[in-house]
């Protein structure tokens, strides 16, 4: 019993440390960025002359759906073991 009742005060001193030390922190305090969300389509998806990053996102795609097909392939094989 005594074990439990030190352990829940440690913990609870803890938190109380931890929300003392957060309060006492400056966050800075900043205006958000001008980017709108049509700059940023573009940029991830292109437009007619730039592809932008859709190569890249449809590569990965299809890397980690192979991966998660080879994974359930590998998984199905050690049962029948």
């Amino acid at each position: 019993m005594s074990s439990k009742l030190l352990s829940g005060a440690l913990v609870f001193l803890l938190a109380i440390l931890m929300i003392a030390m957060f309060a006492q922190v400056d966050l800075p305090v900043s205006d958000p960025d001008e980017t709108s969300n049509e700059e940023l389509g573009q940029q991830f998806f292109g437009d007619e002359s730039d592809p932008g990053y859709s190569p890249v996102m449809l590569m990965l795609a299809l890397l980690l759906i192979v991966g998660l097909l080879g994974s359930v392939f590998l998984a199905k094989e050690e049962e029948r073991r």
